[in-house]
Protein backbone atom coordinates (compact mmCIF):
# COMPACT_ATOMS: atom_id res chain seq x y z
CA UNK A 1 0.00 0.00 0.00
CA UNK A 2 2.73 2.00 0.52
CA UNK A 3 4.29 1.68 -2.75
CA UNK A 4 1.01 2.36 -4.05
CA UNK A 5 0.78 5.72 -2.23
CA UNK A 6 4.24 6.85 -3.69
CA UNK A 7 3.36 6.13 -6.99
CA UNK A 8 -0.26 7.30 -6.64
CA UNK A 9 2.14 11.22 -6.09
CA UNK A 10 4.22 10.01 -8.74
CA UNK A 11 1.48 10.01 -11.34
CA UNK A 12 -0.09 13.13 -9.75
CA UNK A 13 2.95 15.16 -9.78
CA UNK A 14 3.37 14.75 -13.24
CA UNK A 15 0.11 15.60 -14.73
CA UNK A 16 -0.53 18.05 -11.77
CA UNK A 17 -1.90 20.87 -13.92
CA UNK A 18 -3.33 18.76 -16.52
CA UNK A 19 -5.61 16.85 -13.30
CA UNK A 20 -5.72 19.92 -11.56
CA UNK A 21 -7.61 22.03 -14.55
CA UNK A 22 -9.77 18.59 -15.61
CA UNK A 23 -11.20 18.01 -12.10
CA UNK A 24 -10.99 22.06 -11.07
CA UNK A 25 -13.80 22.66 -14.33
CA UNK A 26 -16.00 19.52 -12.55
CA UNK A 27 -16.21 21.14 -9.55
CA UNK A 28 -16.37 24.94 -10.74
CA UNK A 29 -19.86 24.96 -11.43
CA UNK A 30 -20.71 23.44 -7.63
CA UNK A 31 -18.70 26.37 -6.53
CA UNK A 32 -20.57 28.99 -8.79
CA UNK A 33 -23.79 27.21 -7.20
CA UNK A 34 -22.98 27.88 -3.78
CA UNK A 35 -21.50 31.28 -3.99
CA UNK A 36 -25.25 32.43 -5.55
CA UNK A 37 -27.30 30.43 -3.16
CA UNK A 38 -25.31 32.32 -0.03
CA UNK A 39 -25.09 35.62 -2.01
CA UNK A 40 -28.31 35.90 -4.15
CA UNK A 41 -30.80 33.40 -2.66
CA UNK A 42 -30.62 33.62 1.37
CA UNK A 43 -31.12 37.57 1.27
CA UNK A 44 -33.62 37.98 -1.10
CA UNK A 45 -36.08 35.20 0.23
CA UNK A 46 -36.97 33.75 3.81
CA UNK A 47 -38.31 30.80 2.25
CA UNK A 48 -36.15 27.86 4.14
CA UNK A 49 -38.13 25.64 0.72
CA UNK A 50 -36.24 27.99 -1.88
CA UNK A 51 -32.81 27.48 0.17
CA UNK A 52 -33.34 23.63 0.98
CA UNK A 53 -34.23 23.09 -2.82
CA UNK A 54 -30.97 25.42 -3.61
CA UNK A 55 -28.97 23.62 -1.42
CA UNK A 56 -30.23 19.72 -2.79
CA UNK A 57 -29.64 21.13 -6.28
CA UNK A 58 -25.82 22.31 -5.57
CA UNK A 59 -25.38 18.86 -4.34
CA UNK A 60 -26.87 16.65 -7.04
CA UNK A 61 -24.65 19.19 -9.40
CA UNK A 62 -21.45 18.63 -7.63
CA UNK A 63 -21.73 14.77 -6.42
CA UNK A 64 -22.64 14.63 -10.99
CA UNK A 65 -19.43 16.32 -11.98
CA UNK A 66 -17.55 15.19 -9.10
CA UNK A 67 -17.88 11.41 -10.56
CA UNK A 68 -17.77 12.91 -14.16
CA UNK A 69 -14.23 14.14 -12.82
CA UNK A 70 -13.36 10.91 -11.35
CA UNK A 71 -13.57 9.03 -14.76
CA UNK A 72 -11.73 11.32 -16.39
CA UNK A 73 -8.65 10.93 -14.04
CA UNK A 74 -9.04 7.13 -13.87
CA UNK A 75 -8.53 7.24 -17.90
CA UNK A 76 -5.83 9.35 -17.51
CA UNK A 77 -3.73 7.62 -14.84
CA UNK A 78 -3.95 4.70 -16.93
CA UNK A 79 -2.97 6.34 -19.62
CA UNK A 80 0.19 7.90 -17.78
CA UNK A 81 0.92 4.02 -16.37
CA UNK A 82 0.65 2.91 -20.13
CA UNK A 83 3.81 5.59 -20.97
CA UNK A 84 1.46 6.94 -23.38
CA UNK A 85 0.65 11.42 -23.43
CA UNK A 86 -1.84 12.21 -21.06
CA UNK A 87 -4.35 13.59 -22.86
CA UNK A 88 -7.09 16.20 -21.71
CA UNK A 89 -9.21 15.96 -24.68
CA UNK A 90 -9.17 12.30 -24.91
CA UNK A 91 -9.64 11.73 -21.26
CA UNK A 92 -12.78 13.86 -20.90
CA UNK A 93 -14.21 12.10 -23.98
CA UNK A 94 -13.68 8.53 -21.93
CA UNK A 95 -15.33 10.24 -19.34
CA UNK A 96 -18.19 11.16 -21.30
CA UNK A 97 -18.50 7.83 -22.54
CA UNK A 98 -19.19 6.11 -19.32
CA UNK A 99 -20.83 9.23 -17.11
CA UNK A 100 -24.28 7.20 -16.83
CA UNK A 101 -23.30 3.97 -15.73
CA UNK A 102 -20.29 5.89 -13.74
CA UNK A 103 -22.87 8.30 -12.07
CA UNK A 104 -25.74 5.22 -11.37
CA UNK A 105 -22.17 3.24 -9.60
CA UNK A 106 -21.41 6.09 -7.24
CA UNK A 107 -24.96 6.24 -5.99
CA UNK A 108 -25.20 2.62 -5.33
CA UNK A 109 -21.82 2.69 -3.71
CA UNK A 110 -22.92 5.36 -1.65
CA UNK A 111 -25.97 3.77 -0.44
CA UNK A 112 -23.72 0.51 0.43
CA UNK A 113 -21.38 2.69 2.23
CA UNK A 114 -23.60 4.71 4.20
CA UNK A 115 -25.69 1.83 5.09
CA UNK A 116 -22.95 0.32 6.38
CA UNK A 117 -21.48 3.53 8.78
CA UNK A 118 -24.99 3.21 9.91
CA UNK A 119 -25.45 -0.22 10.88
CA UNK A 120 -22.14 0.19 12.38
CA UNK A 121 -18.72 1.78 12.02
CA UNK A 122 -16.70 -1.79 10.71
CA UNK A 123 -19.18 -2.69 8.34
CA UNK A 124 -19.11 0.71 7.07
CA UNK A 125 -15.30 0.25 6.81
CA UNK A 126 -15.21 -3.11 4.96
CA UNK A 127 -17.93 -2.13 2.51
CA UNK A 128 -15.68 0.99 1.73
CA UNK A 129 -12.86 -1.50 1.47
CA UNK A 130 -14.52 -3.58 -0.75
CA UNK A 131 -16.08 -0.91 -3.00
CA UNK A 132 -12.17 1.19 -3.11
CA UNK A 133 -11.97 0.06 -7.47
CA UNK A 134 -15.75 0.65 -8.29
CA UNK A 135 -14.99 3.51 -10.51
CA UNK A 136 -11.86 2.27 -12.11
CA UNK A 137 -13.51 -1.41 -12.93
CA UNK A 138 -16.40 0.93 -14.70
CA UNK A 139 -14.00 3.22 -16.86
CA UNK A 140 -11.27 0.31 -17.81
CA UNK A 141 -13.19 -2.96 -18.40
CA UNK A 142 -16.62 -0.57 -18.92
CA UNK A 143 -18.53 -3.01 -16.87
CA UNK A 144 -22.56 -2.04 -15.85
CA UNK A 145 -23.01 -0.49 -12.33
CA UNK A 146 -23.91 -3.84 -10.42
CA UNK A 147 -21.04 -5.82 -12.50
CA UNK A 148 -18.69 -3.24 -11.56
CA UNK A 149 -19.21 -3.42 -7.58
CA UNK A 150 -19.27 -7.17 -7.63
CA UNK A 151 -15.87 -6.95 -9.44
CA UNK A 152 -14.55 -4.66 -7.21
CA UNK A 153 -15.26 -6.30 -4.50
CA UNK A 154 -13.66 -9.53 -5.89
CA UNK A 155 -10.26 -7.24 -6.76
CA UNK A 156 -9.92 -6.26 -2.95
CA UNK A 157 -10.78 -9.56 -1.45
CA UNK A 158 -8.07 -10.60 0.86
CA UNK A 159 -6.65 -7.01 1.00
CA UNK A 160 -9.47 -5.00 2.73
CA UNK A 161 -7.40 -4.09 5.88
CA UNK A 162 -4.54 -2.19 4.51
CA UNK A 163 -7.08 -0.38 2.44
CA UNK A 164 -8.99 0.25 5.31
CA UNK A 165 -6.37 1.48 6.72
CA UNK A 166 -5.35 4.35 4.19
CA UNK A 167 -8.88 4.93 3.57
CA UNK A 168 -9.30 5.94 7.61
CA UNK A 169 -5.73 8.05 7.61
CA UNK A 170 -6.88 9.88 4.15
CA UNK A 171 -10.05 10.38 6.28
CA UNK A 172 -8.13 12.01 9.11
CA UNK A 173 -6.32 13.96 6.63
CA UNK A 174 -9.33 15.44 4.67
CA UNK A 175 -11.34 16.17 8.38
CA UNK A 176 -8.48 17.75 10.02
CA UNK A 177 -7.83 20.36 6.40
CA UNK A 178 -11.63 21.03 6.15
CA UNK A 179 -11.39 21.95 9.98
CA UNK A 180 -8.94 24.57 9.60
CA UNK A 181 -10.42 25.82 6.39
CA UNK A 182 -13.76 25.96 8.40
CA UNK A 183 -11.97 27.54 11.48
CA UNK A 184 -9.86 29.88 9.97
CA UNK A 185 -11.78 31.72 7.39
CA UNK A 186 -14.99 33.41 9.09
CA UNK A 187 -18.24 33.95 7.18
CA UNK A 188 -20.71 31.00 6.05
CA UNK A 189 -20.26 31.95 2.88
CA UNK A 190 -16.89 33.65 2.17
CA UNK A 191 -15.36 34.11 -0.93
CA UNK A 192 -11.79 33.34 0.52
CA UNK A 193 -13.70 30.10 2.81
CA UNK A 194 -15.14 28.81 -0.81
CA UNK A 195 -12.17 28.72 -3.16
CA UNK A 196 -10.35 27.24 -0.74
CA UNK A 197 -12.59 24.62 0.40
CA UNK A 198 -13.12 24.25 -3.76
CA UNK A 199 -8.97 24.34 -3.95
CA UNK A 200 -9.02 21.62 -1.42
CA UNK A 201 -11.62 19.51 -3.00
CA UNK A 202 -10.05 19.50 -6.27
CA UNK A 203 -6.42 18.54 -4.72
CA UNK A 204 -7.70 16.04 -2.82
CA UNK A 205 -10.05 14.50 -5.71
CA UNK A 206 -7.46 14.65 -8.05
CA UNK A 207 -5.19 12.77 -5.53
CA UNK A 208 -8.29 9.93 -4.60
CA UNK A 209 -8.81 9.07 -8.32
CA UNK A 210 -5.36 8.35 -9.23
CA UNK A 211 -4.69 6.70 -5.97
CA UNK A 212 -7.96 4.33 -7.06
CA UNK A 213 -6.71 4.06 -10.45
CA UNK A 214 -3.42 3.05 -9.24
CA UNK A 215 -4.78 0.24 -6.83
CA UNK A 216 -6.93 -1.47 -8.85
CA UNK A 217 -4.08 -1.67 -11.67
CA UNK A 218 -2.05 -3.46 -8.98
CA UNK A 219 -5.03 -5.86 -7.52
CA UNK A 220 -4.89 -6.46 -11.58
CA UNK A 221 -1.72 -7.73 -12.03
CA UNK A 222 -2.13 -9.62 -8.60
CA UNK A 223 -5.43 -10.94 -9.24
CA UNK A 224 -5.51 -11.76 -12.97
CA UNK A 225 -1.73 -11.70 -13.47
CA UNK A 226 -1.55 -9.60 -16.25
CA UNK A 227 -0.38 -5.87 -16.92
CA UNK A 228 -1.13 -2.72 -17.72
CA UNK A 229 -1.06 -2.92 -21.52
CA UNK A 230 -3.94 -6.08 -21.30
CA UNK A 231 -5.52 -4.70 -18.73
CA UNK A 232 -5.73 -1.26 -20.71
CA UNK A 233 -6.26 -3.16 -24.24
CA UNK A 234 -10.33 -2.16 -24.30
CA UNK A 235 -9.74 2.06 -25.14
CA UNK A 236 -7.19 0.92 -28.17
Amino acid sequence: MGEVIVRTWNVLSRHFLTFIVLVGIAELIPLLVTLYQGYAISPLSNSRTTILVAGMVAGLVQFILTSFAQAIVVFAAFQDLRGRQVSASESFRQGVSRLFPVIVASILTGLLVGIGYVLCLVPGLIAMAAMAVVLPACVVEQLGPIQSMSRSSDLTTGHWWPIIGVGFAWLVITLLVSSAIQSTMPGVVALPKQLATWGWQVVSGSFSSVYAAILYHDLRAVRDGIGIDEIAAVFD
